[in-house]
Formats: C-alpha cells, sequence, structure tokens
C-alpha cells in the first residue's frame, strides 16, 4: 500500500473536479478540509488539467501579483514547466505523444501524463508587508482556461469562485477511519484508483506489484492479512512523518515532490503536507511536541515561540507560522477568524533585542500585541513554519527552527519573553 497511497487522495478529489475549469475557495477558513495543511497566507487557484483527447490552454495575464503554480501527477510528483511567475502568458498543455500544430501565440508545456493537478497560489502580501489581497483577487479571477477548440472560439471560462464548503469533506479523516474500521474498503477504492483511466499506465515492477494485489486479493483467502497489512503500512507512514525531527522537534522534508523511489516519503507527505510546494520554492517546518518532547495541548496553558534576531527566517517572499488541528490538519475555529501569524502580519512587534515572539494561546495572553497571538485549538494541535522563496540557511538546508516552549504560571516561557520595543 506503501507505494500507491496517494492514489487514494488524488483519485477521490478528481471524482469532484471538472476537467480545465479554474476554481477556488471565496474565502479560507476551518471549513477547508479537503487538503491538509492549508494556508491563508495566499489565495489559491485549482484545476485539473485534461489533455488526453486536446491540449488545454491556460491564459495568464500580466500582474503585478506574486503567484507561484504547482503541477502534480496522481502521486505527488512535481511536474516543472516553463510557466512564467514574472510575466503573464498563453499555455498550450499538451499530453504524451501529442502531434499538432498550435496557434503560433502559444507556448506549448508538453506534459508526461494526461491529468496533472495545478494548483496556482496568489500571495495576500507583499515581500514587505504590503496588503495585496485585492491584487491577488483580481489576478485569479482574471486567469482563464479551458480545452484548445474552447480557446480558438474565443470562450475560455474564468475563474469559478465557489463557496468554501466545497472543501468541506475531509479525505484525510475519511481514509484514516476506513483504514482503522475497515481497511479492505480501503483497499478496494485504492484498487479502483490504480486502474483508473486517468492513472498513468503501470510499468516494470509497479505493475507485477499491482497485478499480483490484483490476483491475491479477487481470492478472498487472505482477508486478515491485508487488513493487518494496510493498518501497519498506514502507521509506517505516519511514524515516518513524526519521527523525522531536528533537535527541537521540527519535522522538515527537503525532498518534497522529488522522492524518487522513496514512497514512504511519498506517502507521508499526502498524509501531512498534500500539494506542498518543492524545496526551491518554499521550505515547511511541522511541528507537534514542544521543548520537553511534550505533544502540543493548549487544554493546560499556551506555548511561545521565539526567533531571535539572527534566527527569523530569511525569505524572498514571506515567511508565517499557521495553527493546525492535529487530527485532520486543518484550520482551527476561533472569533478572530486569525490563521497565521507571519512577517508580514501588520502590527507584529519585535522585542527589545530583535527577536519575534509568537504566543499559542487558545484566547490572546495578557499584555501581548494581539499581532503576536497565534489562535490555537484548547487541546492537542500542531504548527507549520512556512518559508517561502527559501534563502540564507533555509535554502542550504542548515536551518533549525527555534524550540516550542511552554508558557509557565507566570506568563513566562523557559526563555522569558522579553520586552516590547
Amino acid at each position: 500500500m506503501t507505494k500507491f497511497y496517494p492514489r487514494w487522495f488524488t483519485h477521490q478529489q478528481q471524482l469532484i473536479l471538472v476537467p480545465n475549469l479554474l476554481f477556488g475557495p471565496d474565502r479560507m477558513s476551518p471549513i477547508f478540509r479537503s487538503v491538509v495543511a492549508p494556508n491563508d497566507d495566499t489565495l489559491y487557484t485549482s484545476a485539473l488539467i485534461g489533455v488526453r483527447n486536446e491540449p488545454a490552454v491556460l491564459e495568464i495575464p500580466d500582474t503585478m501579483a506574486t503567484y507561484g503554480v504547482l503541477i502534480t501527477d496522481v502521486y505527488g510528483n512535481i511536474i516543472k514547466t516553463d510557466i512564467s511567475t514574472t510575466s503573464g502568458g498563453r499555455y498550450a498543455f499538451t499530453g504524451p505523444g501529442w502531434s499538432g500544430t498550435l496557434p503560433p501565440e502559444l507556448t506549448e508545456i508538453p506534459l508526461p501524463v494526461t491529468n496533472p493537478l495545478m494548483i496556482i497560489r496568489s500571495n495576500r502580501f507583499s515581500p514587505d508587508g504590503e496588503n495585496q489581497i485585492a491584487l491577488a483577487e483580481e489576478f485569479r479571477r482574471s486567469l482563464r482556461m479551458g480545452p484548445l477548440l474552447a480557446y480558438e472560439r474565443g470562450v475560455l471560462a474564468e475563474t469559478l469562485i465557489v463557496p468554501v464548503s466545497f472543501w468541506a469533506r475531509s479525505f484525510k479523516l475519511d481514509a484514516d477511519r476506513m483504514i482503522r474500521d475497515n481497511p479492505l474498503r480501503f483497499l478496494r477504492e485504492l484498487q479502483r484508483g490504480v486502474m483508473d483511466i486517468r492513472t498513468p499506465p503501470l510499468t516494470g515492477d509497479n505493475r507485477a506489484l499491482a497485478e499480483e494485489f490484483d490476483r491475491l486479493f479477487a481470492t478472498g483467502r487472505f482477508e486478515d492479512e491485508f487488513a493487518r497489512a494496510t493498518q501497519d503500512a498506514q502507521a509506517d507512514i505516519i511514524s515516518n512523518y513524526l519521527n523525522n525531527t531536528d533537535r527541537n522537534n521540527w519535522i522538515n522534508f527537503r525532498n518534497i515532490g522529488f522522492w524518487g523511489t522513496n514512497y514512504l516519503d511519498r506517502s507521508s507527505i499526502t498524509e501531512f503536507c498534500q500539494y506542498c510546494n518543492d524545496i526551491e520554492s518554499s521550505a515547511y517546518y511541522d511541528v507537534f511536541r514542544d521543548s520537553d518532547d511534550q505533544q502540543l495541548n493548549a487544554a493546560s496553558g499556551g506555548y511561545v515561540l521565539t526567533f531571535e534576531r539572527d534566527q527569523i527566517p530569511q525569505a524572498r517572499e514571506f515567511w508565517s507560522v499557521t495553527s493546525y488541528i492535529s487530527e485532520t490538519i486543518t484550520l482551527h475555529r476561533n472569533p478572530e477568524d486569525k490563521y497565521v501569524v507571519a512577517g508580514y502580519t501588520p502590527g507584529l512587534e519585535t522585542n527589545e533585542d530583535g527577536s519575534i515572539s509568537i504566543y499559542a494561546t487558545p484566547t490572546p495572553p495578557v499584555g501581548v500585541s494581539i499581532a503576536n497571538w497565534l489562535p490555537v485549538p484548547d487541546g492537542p494541535f500542531s504548527m507549520m513554519l512556512r518559508v517561502y522563496g527559501p534563502e540564507g540557511s533555509v535554502a542550504e538546508g542548515t536551518y533549525v527552527p527555534p524550540a516550542v516552549r511552554k508558557i509557565n504560571p507566570s506568563g513566562r516561557s523557559g526563555g522569558g519573553p522579553r520586552g516590547k520595543g
């Protein structure tokens, strides 16, 4: 199961998508649960690309907005393209083996598969903290996409902005519960996904493995063994992620999207960070445990994360910290509708020594700027540090974020929050 695990997720997600239609949520909120670890740093635009029968065309306008384009196959492998993120363009996605003539104004983007998923993220703030939400919204609404025939007829569709409730289903939660309670059903659904026409044809050892599985599974003679193996495989997938920690308990995978034959890492990322960017675009640091090696749990108090002045992440674009509910890796509902503290957060205060402290508590801590407060659930949670456009030690792979420290009853952490400047 470890090798094909991501296909269950993408197959389920593809079942509700219309090929070559751009769409995005009207807002970000805890209702957004279809993809783990969503962010509130960017505005999302997504599309299931379909090029089985003809090319698909994407029009990107000239813009001052900062954006990135991520394209992955059904297993989460990133497909690199020549799509520019600094100027507009007209692009034609073509499928494997396609031969034909495109209009001269279109730049061909050959794809190795017929149905990859594309996510375009436009930043809500500029690198210097300027609010660009209106610009990002204008940008994603001005994107156009459709099959080549629609382009030739001048009827490419604009981005469809839909209620965030469209993303309400938690595929992670469904998978976790199904594997726990009905692992054979999960295997049957995974089997259908692997056999789906949108799945790239299996070759070599992968094909032999799938055929042997199909043969044995069809006999119905080894159901108990299959059930235990499925649960054991997912346990390995989860353990591989949670145990990939540095000295301060932060998890950081630098091979996202380019795993080669490391199928265990690929499946672990699907479980906790599906559709994350590669290390050239973004670095992700995930934490579930504090400086005392205890599970983050705000039921008995809060935490503080202090970046020393020389420890603030270096980024071309921005850094941010988001909190998540541990079970689903989704946003936490709070009265402020606040999900992130970032270098661009308006009013973010620094300490007298130039450090920055972020307070992760269920309610605003006394004497702390609201800008430095990160709402967290009154129970188990995790936090993710994102660095968009990694530079310095983040890009080099030597950066270690500071430990998350419990705030003691006096309101001070083990290291002590500094006075505000």
